[in-house]
């Protein structure tokens, strides 16, 4: 796809309500807006209103938001969305439009049930909206993927393709995908590596040399702070490049120990976790934490905010950032 060829006059003809003013919903919305899109916020007083208000956006209650729009995307927590889309489901089957998510996470665990009529696509960066935001103001913007569920009306590819650009998914990379796609990927991705497998990582083998003797000082710098420098090299140079970029020792430090540190054991409970978020077993989990109080996710929270580590950073990241 050429991306520089991609027209914005399909999504300036639209107007968007953007429904949730949260991290995504913020930078889309605002990004839209500087695209020349016509732009309406749909929030709930206390969460994100106020905010958008005084980013000089129109802001109304989600329903006045949807009946004055041509598609609304939802950017509503994936446990919130289920409540949200019920509620305006009336208003939905009244008047039948495009209904746009930046995660497919409702639609592909049918917490949420498609309205005849109804096209239903999917727009995402792959980044932080924050990230997203700061990218679009200087000019560029971030990865994204887009999907379009199949009985959409005509044209709705298109529709999604210039969405995409307006909102500053479209500078580089652009990719098809699919709602269950999307979804799998980007839970897996969270769970195995990004905010599980690799934050665990890092806590234990800062833990690791803390117990051995060593300060947090230095435990912080050669674990976490070195774990940034790696990441940007690997994706600079690649794999085989950054390999020549780091010492001999270095490399065959891991090379020699990493099947000890990630054995086949570690690779089939991977198997074991993404089978789980594939058969919903995750989703049913999640909601089932969302509606007892999320006492787990409270309780980690709590625990990191006491941590070791954290009282670290605390400390050396004024000198940091």
């Amino acid at each position: 796809m050429d991306l520089k060829s991609i027209s914005l006059e399909p999504i300036r003809q639209k107007k968007v309500a953007v429904l949730g003013y949260g991290n995504q919903g913020r930078a889309h919305a605002l990004n839209l807006r500087d695209s020349g899109v016509s732009v309406v916020v749909g929030a709930r007083p206390g969460t994100g209103f106020d905010k958008a208000k005084g980013d000089g956006l129109d802001v109304k209650s989600v329903p006045a938001a949807i009946e004055g729009a041509d598609i609304f995307m939802f950017f509503f927590p994936d446990q919130v969305i289920p409540q949200v889309y019920q509620e305006v489901t009336p208003l939905l089957v009244k008047a039948p439009r495009p209904i746009g998510f930046a995660h497919g996470f409702a639609l592909t665990f049918q917490l949420i049930n498609k309205i005849a009529g109804c096209s239903y696509f999917l727009v995402g960066p792959k980044g932080a909206g924050a990230l997203l935001r700061d990218n679009f103001v200087k000019g560029g913007g971030l990865p994204g993927v887009y999907a379009v569920e199949p009985g959409a009306a005509p044209g709705m590819k298109e529709l999604a393709i210039s969405y995409a650009k307006a909102m500053g998914c479209a500078s580089s990379v652009l990719l098809e995908t699919t709602f269950r796609e999307e979804t799998e990927c980007d839970l897996f991705g969270e769970q195995a590596v990004l905010c599980g497998g690799f934050m665990e990582n890092m806590e234990a083998a800062f833990t690791t040399l803390v117990e051995a003797g060593h300060t947090p000082e230095m435990a912080f710098f050669e674990i976490c702070f070195e774990a940034k420098m790696i990441l940007e090299l690997w994706m600079k140079y690649g794999p085989y490049g950054m390999a020549n970029k780091i010492s001999p020792t270095a490399f065959y430090g891991g090379l020699s120990r990493a099947p000890r540190i990630v054995p086949e054991s570690v690779k089939a409970e991977m198997r074991k976790v993404f089978q789980e978020i594939r058969q919903g077993e995750f989703a049913t989990e999640w909601m089932g934490e969302v509606a007892n109080g999320m006492p787990r996710v409270k309780a980690e929270k709590e625990r990191l905010k006491n941590s070791l580590l954290q009282k670290t950073w605390e400390k050396l990241s004024p000198s940091l950032n």
